[in-house]
């Protein structure tokens, strides 16, 4: 939802800076204050004082499908045909988002996408085959945000499915990357240290 500034505000509708204070302040348009204390107006209270009718935007089902590398390739074509199948099956108008990518990584693009979509109001629900695909650990983090945005995340698979080589894969990941940053940070002590230990002049001996 667009919000407008006071000047922007009062050249959309066409009216006076002081013309729309007035509206405003008569309660005749809607409007809020930031922090700031500077008055702010919703595109559509603007709309609705123009008797413009905003269209409602039907929101779609939004597929996830998700594997943590290219050699499960097949597995994901397979994820996502069951997915189709049943969002079909429901009667759901959806779109899909599929990737390859670890549940641990926290830059996938697609997961990306599909929460920047929530935010903008265009999801209803969120379609998964397991609570893992969304991530591997820290779901319930993002299913509070869907809840908050009223975004329901549907698991067509109550039982989890066992995902051994992937889930070894994520955890070699994570010991890897903690290993690279302790031993990372024990080197640049020891480099600090060495520079530290004074230099003594030799006297011969």
């Amino acid at each position: 939802m667009k919000i407008y500034k006071i000047t922007e505000a009062s050249a959309y509708i066409g009216v006076s800076i002081n013309s729309l204070k007035t509206l405003a302040n008569n309660g005749k348009i809607k409007s809020f204050s930031t922090t700031g204390k500077h008055r702010r107006f919703r595109q559509e209270d603007l709309d609705s004082y123009m008797g413009v009718e905003k269209v409602k935007q039907e929101k779609l089902t939004m597929i996830y499908a998700r594997c943590s590398t290219a050699k499960q390739k097949e597995n994901l074509e397979r994820q996502k045909d069951r997915l189709r199948k049943y969002a079909e099956s429901k009667g759901y108008k959806y779109a899909l988002i599929d990737e390859i990518a670890s549940g641990i990584n926290e830059k996938r693009a697609g997961i990306h996408k599909l929460i920047k979509m929530c935010f903008e109001g265009k999801v209803e629900r969120v379609l998964i085959e397991y609570k893992d695909r969304l991530a591997r650990f820290g779901y319930e983090y993002l299913d509070a945000i869907f809840t908050n945005l009223e975004v329901t995340v549907e698991i067509i698979e109550t039982k989890e499915k066992k995902y051994e080589e992937e889930l070894a894969e994520d955890i070699m990941k994570i010991l890897t990357c903690y290993s690279a940053r302790y031993y990372g940070a024990r080197g640049g002590r020891k480099k600090k240290i060495i520079q530290e230990i004074p230099l003594v002049e030799s006297d011969g001996i």
